[in-house]
Order: structure tokens, then C-alpha cells, then sequence
């Protein structure tokens, strides 16, 4: 019987208990003996992160960083030089974008520690055709991305953009077509009357998770959310260079005392809080610098058993499928309907619901990314993946 495929992943919001559950399907299977290197600390969405103590199932290494929280800027000081040393994998499995330090670092020493190695990259990257880096040096990251693939054996793009973007950059080698998933048990709907009684909301709840950044559209749903009739609540998860800006938004709008801002809350927690909303809305808008790559939330929410608006920006639409709304970007008045007929229509709510977490028991879940990636483990050692 042959050895299981000794595989490190290289995964900077590995700290991120629910993101790292992504892990435990792989580690699970008797084909991979898995390793992770984590950052000791990290800042994912606005908020601390220290990597575990010790995990279950598979090896963990850490290491300190140098720009916390700056995924493509950020870089190993410790811990991947050791890693790859130690344990010897047959197979890179690179969670950062090809055009990142990460990316770089890792290839470059793998070169002389792990030479015989696999890599696999994974990217999001939606924007950068023809090599141009909206609000990054491109000529530094062209030439990163360069390196990367020239050395790397295949990618995992979160959605066909990225594949279709690589694909003008040349890349001619395999392509799989990832996403990110949730562990269905932690996101499921659940009672949210204490939350919702310390947030002292009672009614319908309109609610939104996420970075509070122009881009997001936040503000477009504040507006809509002030065109609304009735008494609903509007229940506002994340923070953001734009809190005060929306704040002042919704005085003026005269809603300030039915929006609830919750600040960052741990991502352990925000199952607590989609729960406690009727309705999620991702009202994301496409610039320069910007077009939603997959919308994590909305996976989340639709786990939850929690109906999702969501805009045409990105990769929105092809997420939520016919288990969600889909609205134009930017459109006030359209947003306020739809919002209104969910929130006035229980058996539309109760469809939306089931359809939702229909949908993410079939393509989302961590299981079925565990599955995957086995597969690719197995195409790559020229074997089989059970």
C-alpha cells in the first residue's frame, strides 16, 4: 500500500476557527497526511485573530507576520522555512493569491526545501486583466504572479472570472473551480430571542454582515431601508472606515434609532446573529477596486435558514442561484420592493429559507470542499481520491 500524499497548506486566516474547519474532511481521509501554518496573530475583518494552541487530526505549524491583515502585502518572518523542512510535502497547497508575498515566499523556498513538491495556488482575483493591479504596484505583482505560475501545478479559482483572467495571463494548467464553504452544523437556524432582546430589536429585522467600506453599498441599503414602510429594524454586523459616514446617513434619514450598528462580532458568533435577522441583504457595488468575488455572508445566511437579497456585482448571482433575490446595483426603490415583499410574504420567506439551505447541503458545505481537494491531491500524485 502506498504512503498517504503528505500535503502543507499555507493558509493566513487559518486562526479563523470556522474557516479552518475547512481542514477536517481532508485531514480525515487515510490518502493525506496534512500539515497547516498558520500566523501566530493575524486581523481578519477589523479583528484579532490568534492561531490555535493545537488541532485535531493534522500538523500545526506557526509563524510570526510581518502587516498583519494584509493578505497579498503580508509575509512569513518564521515558521515557513521550518515547516517545509520538517515535513516534506509532496504537495503545496498555497491558500493566497499568485500575486501575494505569501505566494512568493513560498514558491521561492520550496525551490530549495521541497523541490519535488506540488503546488496549488487559490485566488478570487476578479480585477486584474492583463496584469494590472487596481491600488497595487502591478509591475511587482506581475512579476510575482509570473513566478508563481511557472511554478505552480494547479489553481483553484473562487469563481470563473479569476479562472477566465488566468486564463489571459496565460496559465495553461489545470483549473478547478473552488468556493467557500461553512460547516453546516455551527451555521443552521437557530432561536435568536436573547439577541435579539440585548439588542433591543423587536419586529421585522433587515440585517447586513460584512466590511463597512463605500463598495459594500451599505449605504444604498440604509436608503432603502428609509423608503420602507412599517417599523422594521435594520441590524448593521462589521466595522469600517465608513461607520460614522453611515451613521450620519442614517440621522439624516431620519432611521437612526431603528438601525442597529453591532460593531465586529467574533465569527464564531455570527450564526447568533444571522439568525436573529428575517432578511440578509448584500447590496455590493462593482468598482475599480471592487467586484464581490463570492460573498461568503450570503453562504452563511442561507445555512442559517435566513432569505438573501443580493446585487448583480461579482459573483453574487451565480452563489445564491434561484435560493435568493437578485437586485440591479444601485437601485434604491428596487431594493425597498423587494425588501418589502420578503418581509411581507411568509410563505415567500419560509420558501427562501428551505431553498437556501437546500442549496449550501449541496455545493457548500466543508465536506464537499474536503472532497474536492482531494481530488485534486490524487490528480496531481497520478492516483484516485476516495
Amino acid at each position: 500500500m502506498s504512503r498517504p500524499v503528505r500535503v502543507l497548506a499555507v493558509d493566513h486566516t487559518a486562526g479563523v476557527s470556522t474557516f479552518r474547519k475547512k481542514f477536517d474532511p481532508i485531514a480525515g481521509s487515510d490518502v493525506v497526511d496534512l500539515a497547516v501554518l498558520a500566523p501566530q496573530n493575524w486581523i481578519e475583518s477589523g479583528a484579532p485573530v490568534a492561531a490555535p494552541t493545537s488541532v485535531n487530526g493534522y500538523a500545526l505549524y506557526t509563524g510570526r507576520t510581518i502587516f498583519p491583515g494584509y493578505e497579498n502585502r503580508g509575509f512569513f518572518v518564521t515558521g515557513l522555512a521550518r515547516a517545509l523542512r520538517e515535513w516534506r510535502p509532496d504537495v503545496l497547497d498555497l491558500y493566497e493569491e499568485p500575486f501575494s508575498l505569501f505566494c512568493l515566499q513560498a514558491t521561492s523556498l520550496s525551490l530549495a526545501l521541497a523541490p519535488d513538491a506540488k503546488t496549488i495556488f487559490h485566488t478570487s482575483d476578479s480585477l486584474s486583466w492583463e496584469y494590472r493591479y487596481p491600488y497595487r504596484p502591478s509591475f511587482l505583482y506581475a512579476s510575482i504572479q509570473r513566478l508563481t505560475h511557472a511554478r505552480a501545478d494547479c489553481a483553484v479559482t473562487i469563481n470563473e472570472t479569476a479562472a477566465e483572467i488566468l486564463r489571459s495571463k496565460g496559465f495553461e494548467k489545470p483549473i478547478r473551480r473552488g468556493f467557500h464553504g461553512v460547516d453546516e452544523d455551527e451555521f443552521r437556524p437557530r432561536d435568536a430571542t436573547d439577541l435579539r432582546g440585548e439588542l433591543g430589536v423587536a419586529g421585522p429585522v433587515v440585517g447586513y454582515v460584512g466590511r463597512l467600506m463605500p463598495a459594500k453599498g451599505v449605504h444604498v441599503l440604509i436608503e432603502a431601508f428609509a423608503a420602507l414602510d412599517g417599523t422594521p429594524w435594520l441590524l448593521i454586523v462589521g466595522t469600517g472606515d465608513e461607520r460614522d459616514t453611515l451613521e450620519r446617513l442614517a440621522a439624516d434619514l431620519d432611521v437612526r434609532e431603528r438601525v442597529v450598528f453591532a460593531g465586529n462580532v467574533a465569527h464564531s458568533e455570527v450564526p447568533r446573529y444571522l439568525s436573529a435577522m428575517d432578511l440578509m441583504v448584500l447590496p455590493s457595488l462593482k468598482t475599480k477596486r471592487f467586484n464581490e468575488p463570492f460573498g461568503r455572508v450570503l453562504v452563511e445566511a442561507m445555512a442559517c435558514g435566513v432569505p438573501v437579497i443580493g446585487t448583480t456585482c461579482g459573483s453574487i448571482d451565480l452563489v445564491v442561484g434561484d435560493a435568493g433575490i437578485i437586485v440591479p446595483e444601485n437601485e434604491v426603490g428596487t431594493l425597498a420592493a423587494k425588501i418589502e415583499l420578503v418581509l411581507g410574504n411568509h410563505a415567500l420567506r419560509e420558501g427562501l429559507s428551505r431553498a437556501g439551505r437546500e442549496r449550501v447541503l449541496e455545493r457548500y458545505t466543508w465536506t464537499r470542499f474536503g472532497e474536492m481537494m482531494l481530488g485534486i491531491y490524487a490528480e496531481l500524485q497520478g492516483g484516485e481520491a476516495r
